[in-house]
C-alpha cells in the first residue's frame, strides 16, 4: 500500500545524496512508528520509506506494553514523542473531553496520569499521519510481507529479503522489531469466568492482567508468577524528577549498586523517595554500561537486571496498591519459578523445592521473551557481517544512535533500534530514550547518505 507519492524518478543503485534516498523500516509497533516519524520530521531530503510488517494493522503501541489495553509504566508528561514539545502527549490528551472529563473527576492531574497502550497509540498513529501530510516530497509504501533476511547489495547498499520471495535495494534499513519477531501466544484455554488463572509474568503487563481478571470478576484466584521473585515497585504519587548526587558514581558494579543503595536509603530517610535517586542514576547508567568489564556485564544480566528492572518500570500507585491488597486477602498467590510447561489445564513450575503442578483453568502469559537472535533475519546480518551480536547475546551491538557498528569505524547502513539494543543500552525500551534515539539516528542517517558510499567486502568473499 502506498501512503502518499511524490514525483520523484525511482534513483539508480549507485546514486546517493543527490537522489532519493531508499529506506527500509522493519516492523511498526511503536518503535517503527517513531523511526517513521523522527524521518519524517528530521530527514530533510526526498526519501522513499518502505515499512514491512506481515501484521494488517499499524499499532502505535505494540511494542512499549504488547498488549494495547495493558496501562504504560510511564506518566504522561513523559510520552511525548516530540522532543522539542515536552507536553505534547499532554495537549493531546486535553483535547479528548471524556478522558479529561474522568480524570478531573479522579483528582489526579494529567501531567502525572497513567494511560493504556491504547489511547498512547492513538496519539503516535495521530502524529504520524500529521507528519506524513507534511511531507509532499516523500513515498511511503506499507508491505504486508515479514523481511526474511538483510545483506549487502554487490552494487551498493543493502538488500532486504522479503517472504514472497522479492529482494528489494536500500540505502538503509532500520530494524525496529521491538522484542523480537517470534510469534506468541498469551492466553490458553477457558475465555469466560473460571475459579482460578495464572499470569505469568513479573513486569507492568503481567500485574496489571492479573488486577484486570480480578476486577471484571473473571477469575476468583490468579496466581502470579514470577521468574525472579520479584515484582514491579511502585511510582511516588506525584512525578519525581531525577535527583543528582554531587558524588562520582564508582566505576565498577558493585561499587555503583552500593552507592545506589545508600542513596536511596538516605532519600527515603529524608522524605523524598528513592524513586527520583533511581532517575538520576539511570542518566548515568549509560556511562557506568560503557566502563564495565565483560564479566560484570555478564554478572549483572544474571544477578543484579530482575532489581533494577523492578525499580525501573514501576506501576501507578493505585496499582500498586491493589496488588498487596489482593495478595493479602489472598485473591493473588505470588509464586518464584521457571515455568517448564504451559497446558490447557495449568503449568508445569521448576522451583527450588523441585517441580510442581498448578492446576487452572486458565493461563496468561505476560513474559517479554528474550531476543531470538537465532531467527533468520537477525542471523542474516550476523553471518554477512552488517551486525554482531552484543556480549551479553540479548540482541544487536549497536552505538546511542542505533547504528550496527561491526567494529569501530565501520557502519554499513543497517540500525538496530529500541530493544533491539538492550545489550548496548540498558534503558532502550523505555518511551523517552526510544523517541531520543530516533531523532538522533534520523541526524546521523543524513550526515552518512552524504558520505561516499563506503565498498563492502561480504564475509567470507576471496
Amino acid at each position: 500500500m502506498t501512503l502518499q507519492t511524490a514525483p520523484f524518478s525511482r534513483p539508480s543503485h549507485g546514486s546517493r545524496a543527490d537522489s532519493l534516498a531508499r529506506v527500509a523500516i522493519v516492523g511498526r509497533g511503536f518503535t517503527g512508528i517513531m523511526n517513521a516519524i523522527a524521518l519524517l520530521k528530521d530527514f530533510d531530503l526526498p526519501f522513499h520509506l518502505v515499512m514491512y510488517d506481515p501484521s494488517p494493522r499499524i499499532n502505535g503501541g505494540e511494542s512499549v506494553s504488547r498488549s494495547g489495553k495493558t496501562v504504560l509504566n510511564s506518566r504522561v508528561r513523559d510520552l511525548s514523542i516530540d522532543p522539542t514539545v515536552r507536553m505534547d502527549f499532554k495537549h493531546w490528551l486535553e483535547t479528548d473531553e471524556e478522558w479529561r472529563s474522568r480524570q478531573e473527576n479522579s483528582g489526579e492531574g494529567v501531567d502525572h496520569a497513567f494511560v493504556s497502550g491504547e489511547i498512547f497509540s492513538g496519539y503516535v498513529y495521530q502524529r504520524f499521519s500529521e507528519a506524513l501530510r507534511q511531507r509532499t516530497d516523500v513515498i511511503v509504501q506499507i508491505r504486508a510481507e515479514a523481511v526474511i533476511a538483510v545483506d549487502a547489495d554487490p552494487r551498493g547498499g543493502l538488500q532486504v529479503l522479503s517472504g514472497d520471495g522479492e529482494r528489494t535495494h536500500f540505502d538503509a534499513v532500520f530494524l525496529a522489531t521491538g522484542y523480537g519477531v517470534s510469534e506468541r501466544g498469551e492466553e490458553l484455554a477457558a475465555s469466560g469466568r473460571v475459579e482460578d488463572a495464572i499470569v505469568i509474568g513479573g513486569g507492568v503487563q503481567a500485574v496489571d492482567r492479573a488486577l484486570k481478571l480480578l476486577a471484571a470478576d473473571e477469575a476468583s484466584h490468579v496466581t502470579l508468577i514470577s521468574a525472579s521473585g520479584f515484582l514491579p515497585q511502585s511510582h511516588t504519587r506525584a512525578g519525581v524528577g531525577p535527583v543528582a548526587s554531587d558524588k562520582p558514581l564508582p566505576g565498577t558494579l558493585r561499587g555503583a549498586f552500593r552507592f545506589l543503595r545508600e542513596a536511596a536509603n538516605t532519600a527515603e530517610l529524608e522524605g523524598t523517595g528513592w524513586q527520583g535517586i533511581m532517575n538520576g542514576f539511570r542518566l548515568r547508567a549509560g556511562d557506568l554500561w560503557k566502563g564495565l568489564s565483560s564479566e560484570e556485564r555478564r554478572r549483572f544480566k544474571r544477578h543484579v537486571k530482575p532489581i533494577y528492572d523492578s525499580h525501573r518500570n514501576r506501576l501507578p500507585p493505585s496499582h500498586y496498591k491493589r496488588l498487596h491488597e489482593a495478595i493479602a486477602t489472598g485473591a493473588i498467590t505470588m509464586k518464584k519459578g521457571k515455568v517448564e510447561r504451559i497446558a490447557t489445564n495449568g503449568v508445569l513450575l521448576s522451583t527450588s523445592a523441585g517441580l510442581q503442578v498448578l492446576p487452572a483453568e486458565r493461563t496468561i502469559d505476560c513474559r517479554i521473551r528474550p531476543i531470538d537472535v537465532d531467527a533468520p533475519l537477525f542471523r542474516s546480518v550476523f553471518t554477512s557481517g552488517l551486525a554482531r551480536r552484543d556480549e551479553l547475546e540479548l540482541g544487536v551491538f549497536v552505538d546511542s544512535c542505533g547504528r550496527a557498528v561491526v567494529e569501530p569505524g565501520v557502519f554499513h547502513g543497517l540500525f538496530a533500534m529500541g530493544p533491539l539494543g538492550l545489550g548496548s543500552l540498558p534503558d532502550i525500551d523505555q518511551v523517552p530514550e526510544i523517541v531520543r534515539q530516533v531523532y538522533a539516528a534520523a541526524s546521523t542517517l543524513r550526515a552518512w547518505l552524504h558520505q561516499p558510499a563506503p565498498s563492502f567486502e561480504p564475509v567470507g568473499a576471496e
